[in-house]
């Protein structure tokens, strides 16, 4: 097996070499997204007439990156870096490599151009393409496909046309950090792949088939991501899941079927009974179904599968020092106002003085894009004998206005 460190390059094909970065002890990304399995910020280089590189590090990881750099050429030979995509994850190293390359091109599309002069704030050499363009390195070709929204305005994806190797940023990849790289040597990851695809371009699908169907006709020995395995011997099957996890949710959002997560922390059970009266009185509407979710303990991937299944949204809490409770907020961290924005919500509790965490959770999911259909509805203490009516009738009326 291939071990690869920091330190290290490795070949992908006799003109192109991963000289990415293994994080293998991340473990959140962008804040909210888990990483069990750490990631990798993958960048390539191109050895054509015109030497290229494809894409760049994180920064923190810079120093490592320019030392790769440096064992496949001298700076001063570099003539084009492209930008796929523009999210600091990949461009983060981006200005420190023009400090040493004052007269590199940096080749993005218009948007990616823009956002990367508000970014690195020094002026530098661009070529703005767009679908369809291609480029000349002297003895090979680079062409562009575009494939904004997945998951930035920004993206595309770059062709290599002599070597059949598609670099596609974000798409197809995973946070997984293997030493050795190759998708048929890192062992199976498909929980971090789907993970990752249901996290990041979930949101994005009918993009993600549009994408698909751009790079059906292309000639693809390989696809080079930008987070995980490079894809060498199975990258027609992680196409393909990656659209059928795309249709799938689709057609979920389409279904018939109207789900509603239930989702509660509750202290002492009280709120939980409450939950559940609720769920009871949604599931009395034909064509609807509620999923109770306790959430003291769920994980961030817990929370985002769940959103992600739901077509409303029903929150509980108790009220504990006028506030709510940190689960509550972990859930905030979890929703997604592009997925989830104008999905319906409702908001219950149990308090024993003031009340007041079922109105700070309706504006925070007010905030988050989601549609609050109703008031709040909530009692002191324990849903016992007739109190339990009102959150009966409470989920009956949400789930009919759905």
């Amino acid at each position: 097996m291939i071990q690869q460190t920091n330190q290290s390059v490795m070949g992908v094909v006799p003109a192109v070499q991963w000289i990415g970065i293994l994080d293998p002890d991340l473990r959140v990304f962008d804040i909210v997204m888990e990483t069990k399995f750490g990631t990798t910020y993958n960048a390539y280089f191109i050895d054509a007439e015109k030497k290229t590189i494809i894409d760049t590090s994180k920064e923190p990881f810079k120093d490592d990156f320019l030392a790769k750099v440096r064992k496949v050429c001298h700076p001063s030979e570099l003539e084009y870096v492209v930008m796929n995509h523009t999210e600091p994850d990949h461009a983060g190293a981006l200005k420190h490599l023009l400090a040493e390359a004052p007269k590199v091109t940096v080749v993005a599309t218009g948007q990616a151009l823009a956002y990367l002069s508000e970014m690195i704030g020094i002026p530098f050499k661009s070529l703005k393409v767009k679908d369809g363009d291609v480029l000349d390195l002297g003895n090979k070709r680079l062409r562009f496909v575009g494939a904004p929204n997945l998951h930035w305005p920004d993206t595309m994806f770059t062709y290599l046309v002599e070597d059949r190797v598609l670099f596609t940023c974000d798409c197809f990849g995973a946070h997984f950090s293997h030493p050795a790289m190759m998708d048929d040597l890192v062992g199976n990851y498909d929980e971090a792949f789907d993970y990752y695809f249901h996290t990041i371009l979930q949101p994005y699908s009918r993009f993600m088939l549009k994408a698909v169907e751009k790079i059906r006709p292309l000639d693809i020995a390989l696809i080079c991501p930008g987070h995980g395995p490079v894809l060498r011997t199975c990258w027609q099957e992680r196409v393909q899941r990656s659209a059928l996890m795309a249709q799938e949710y689709l057609s979920s959002a389409e279904s018939s079927v109207r789900r509603v997560l239930v989702a509660y922390v509750s202290a002492y059970g009280y709120t939980r009974e409450m939950a559940e009266l609720v769920a009871s009185g949604i599931n009395s509407v034909p064509g609807t179904s509620a999923e109770l979710m306790d959430i003291e303990h769920a994980s961030l991937g817990e929370l985002e599968a769940a959103l992600t299944r739901t077509s409303a949204l029903v929150v509980g809490s108790p009220t504990i020092n006028q506030n709510t409770l940190l689960p509550v907020y972990k859930l905030f961290a979890a929703c997604n106002p592009i997925r989830d924005r104008s999905k319906k919500a409702m908001i219950f509790g149990s308090y024993g003085w003031s009340g007041e965490a079922t109105d700070i959770i309706e504006a925070n999911l007010r905030v988050l894009k989601w549609e609050v259909t109703s008031g709040p509805v909530r009692d002191k203490f324990r849903p016992v004998g007739d109190k339990g009516a009102p959150f009966v009738a409470a989920g009956k009326a949400f789930a009919t206005g759905l």
